[in-house]
């Protein structure tokens, strides 16, 4: 009988935490029939992997090697094509099972009946944890406390609203460290992306959100009772920032997407918070028709039209005669090769690419952080950005949660002291902000 839930994990040089991983496994509550475990080594020397190939478990147990280092999404890939349940559980090597951990994942997808993720909490263990682990004792939640925190959360008790961070952006907290899903939604949304390789960061978070276009915000859930304790770990951090920052770029220039590019933020629940925040304003603005660009058109036509590159942040872009080397940041159209649904703090072009980027009012509603990269990325790529401020009654019927930049002769002074170089000219209803390149 082909047991129902297969634990996959990858693993590198990692033979003595795995041991405790395994350990772990052993000590679960859900019948050893109903689920097999999958390791597949990702290429490193298979001989300290011998006492642990060898071993007799309660579960069905299988160990693949791949003949060289190929990253985490080939072992995973492998391990899945491995896999004989259908459903999976996605595990690190470093990751200890609290002894309710796959009962919960399986009983989580039997409620459903429909095909979903399961995202589990991971504590931060410290040498406490591996000590209790050592020991053999197992890995309870009593062992939890105050200092071994959920790092998506950042301090403990972020998580006790998951219907709050789940929506609009759940596949941003469904790392492989500890997440259940169907097998064929995994085949479905194509598997990992091996060309992540072997750097750390954003393989599982990439097919997450090829998940999340499958299956919606109701396709994922969250139980902080499916939980694992993390082995502590000796890092080289500066590796693992470089890692972080070539496969973030791989992963914007994968989906390009607003969602993608505020991914880089302190921790998951700030991306969903400004995921959201960024959505409402943006519909908020196509509803009330604020930010488009025919209202200021006059004002810029002579000067940005033709067929200069021009980079146009705004709504309504196709009704003037823009060039064929524009491109648009418009939301209100459908998403094209020259019409991205991006905020503008990433973009796919290069330095220089464009003689001005353009922003009619969407900058307005931009929090610091955003608008500060904005205008540091748009100076890089064009040789000034214009901020198009106007009064037209569009803003005042927004939502009062909304937040948006008001008092323009203010907004000039803050705006001078980063950048010296910047005009602020008036023009009856509207405001242009010009910062030219130093």
């Amino acid at each position: 009988m082909s047991p129902r839930l297969s634990v996959l994990i990858p693993t590198y040089g990692d033979a003595h935490t795995l041991a405790l991983t395994l350990a772990a496994l052993r000590r679960q509550t859900l019948d050893p029939a109903l689920f097999e475990v999958v390791v597949v080594n990702d290429g490193s020397d298979p001989a300290p992997y011998a006492r642990l190939t060898e071993a007799v478990y309660p579960f069905a147990f299988q160990f693949d090697s791949l003949p060289e280092n190929r990253g985490r999404s080939a072992a995973r890939n492998r391990a899945v094509a491995l896999a004989r349940g259908e459903l999976l559980c996605f595990l690190d090597s470093d990751v200890l099972a609290e002894p309710h951990l796959l009962e919960r994942h399986l009983a989580f997808h039997d409620e459903r009946g429909t095909p979903a993720v399961l995202i589990g909490k991971r504590y931060e263990g410290d040498w406490a944890v591996l000590a209790a682990a050592l020991d053999g004792a197992p890995l309870t939640h009593e062992l939890a406390g105050p200092r071994h925190e959920d790092f998506r959360f950042r301090v403990p008790g972020r998580d006790e609203s998951p219907e709050q961070w789940l929506a609009g952006a759940p596949w941003v907290f469904a790392l492989t460290n500890n997440v259940s899903l169907p097998r064929r939604t995994v085949l479905d949304a194509g598997g990992f992306d091996e060309a992540y390789g072997t750097r750390w960061g954003f393989e599982d978070t990439d097919l997450a959100y090829r998940i999340h276009r499958l299956l919606g915000d109701a396709g994922f859930g969250y139980d902080p009772l499916a939980a694992g304790f993390h082995v502590p770990a000796v890092r080289d951090l500066t590796n693992l920032q470089q890692d972080y920052t070539v496969n973030l770029e791989l992963f914007r220039e994968r989906h390009r997407s607003l969602e993608a590019e505020l991914v880089d933020l302190p921790a998951p629940t700030d991306v969903t918070r400004k995921i959201r925040h960024y959505r409402q304003t943006l519909a908020g603005c196509a509803e009330h028709g604020v930010g488009r660009l025919p209202e200021v058109w006059p004002l810029l036509a002579a000067e940005f039209g033709g067929d200069r590159p021009v980079l146009w942040q705004a709504f309504g872009t196709d009704e003037v005669p823009l060039g064929e080397r524009a491109v648009t940041y418009d939301h209100g159209r459908p998403l094209s090769e020259r019409n991205l649904h991006l905020l503008g703090v990433w973009s796919p072009f290069p330095d220089g690419a464009f003689d001005a980027v353009v922003s009619v009012d969407v900058w307005r509603f931009f929090e610091q952080r955003e608008l500060s990269r904005f205008l540091r990325l748009g100076l890089r790529q064009a040789g000034e950005v214009v901020l198009a401020y106007t009064r037209g009654p569009g803003v005042k019927a927004l939502p009062a949660d909304l937040p948006v930049l008001t008092g323009p002769d203010f907004f000039a002074a803050l705006l001078r002291r980063r950048y010296p170089q910047a005009r602020c000219d008036h023009f009856g209803d509207t405001t242009l902000f010009r910062i030219p390149a130093a």
